[in-house]
């Protein structure tokens, strides 16, 4: 994979120019947490280079909380998308496979995905909730961007991902190659993260995280004591960057027929809800449980892959402080006693 290096000044000066004939999201920090915003000349060098990932995932820019998908939208902006994370990154390979590589395909996302450049960052900070490691994810970029940047003393160290990316940077010569001082200052900086997100997580063991497999039955929920603090809200969900559920809506506006895609959450009590009133997850126990497995069994089982990608917004985000990585290890003890 190429790389390159660019200083600090250099590199502001370089997304400066870029403000004007593209849409740019970056991070930008508000109180203890970044938040995407759009650039503009007077944001543009407050973009946090060095911390972890947003907030928001990054599925909202591929995969809306609500858009209309009839009548049909003909045009589709071109974005750009600075500060992905690895978690981040590995969402992608579950919303293709959901949205783009099946046999029911959706539009909207495959022209999404098609206009969007990803600008994808290191963690530096991990955040306590940060988790990637226990899932096999490293708290950097190793694929799925098209641009990466790291940074290091004075500058960044930029990895060219893709031909998009390349054509990004159009042979700028403020662009140089990078020296072995660097790789060994990126390499040392990529291994204290990990180190810390080890620590974080010395706590918690899901290297026996296939044996959830199966374990739908209610009696291996119904006594984890933190499992009966969610109140259904629906964060984790909305927030979790591989959830992809969805409900339909017909609307009218003027009498023009429109037809919604909005987000649903399987924590809801209407979730899987039939229209005799029947529901196969009556219980909070039943549902929470169903949200667990389709992470770790379901899409393993259909996608290869994991669908947690531990980003910990489940885990900052709950209203109910449910640590996931806890109930897991609960959960898996009362495996061993039934």
């Amino acid at each position: 994979m190429e790389r390159k290096y660019i200083n600090q000044k250099d590199w502001q000066e370089f997304i400066e120019g870029k403000i004007g004939e593209n849409k740019i999201y970056a991070p930008i920090e508000k109180g203890k947490f970044l938040f995407f915003e759009i650039l503009n000349e007077e944001n543009f060098k407050k973009v946090v280079y060095d911390k972890a990932r947003t907030v928001e995932p990054l599925k909202i820019f591929l995969y809306p909380f609500k858009e209309r998908v009839y009548p049909e939208i003909k045009n589709f902006p071109q974005i750009i998308v600075m500060g992905v994370t690895s978690c981040d990154l590995a969402s992608i390979e579950i919303l293709d496979n959901v949205f783009k590589n099946g046999d029911f395909k959706d539009p909207n996302y495959s022209k999404r995905r098609e206009n969007i450049l990803i600008i994808s960052f290191d963690c530096k900070i991990p955040y306590d909730t940060c988790f990637c490691s226990l899932v096999g994810i490293k708290p950097y970029p190793e694929k799925n961007f098209d641009l990466n940047l790291s940074k290091v003393k004075d500058g960044f160290i930029i990895e060219i991902g893709s031909e998009k990316g390349k054509d990004f940077l159009k042979n700028d010569t403020r662009f140089y190659d990078i020296s072995k001082s660097q790789i060994e200052e990126l390499e040392e900086g990529r291994k204290n993260v990990c180190q810390r997100v080890n620590e974080i997580n010395k706590g918690f063991d899901l290297s026996n995280i296939e044996n959830l497999v199966g374990m739908y039955q209610t009696e291996y929920w119904e006594n984890i004591k933190d499992i009966k603090n969610c109140v259904s809200c629906g964060s984790c969900n909305f927030n979790c960057p591989t959830c992809v559920c969805f409900l339909l809506e017909d609307t009218t506006d003027d009498c023009d027929f429109k037809k919604v895609k909005v987000y649903d959450s399987c924590l809801f009590p209407g979730y899987a809800r039939m229209a005799s009133g029947a529901t196969p997850r009556p219980t909070l126990y039943d549902r929470y449980s169903n949200r667990l497995l389709c992470k770790y069994w379901y899409m393993k089982e259909n996608f290869k892959i994991l669908g947690c990608t531990g980003c910990g917004r489940c885990i900052s985000g709950c209203i109910g402080k449910i640590d996931k990585r806890k109930v897991i290890n609960e959960v898996l003890k009362e495996k061993l006693k039934v």
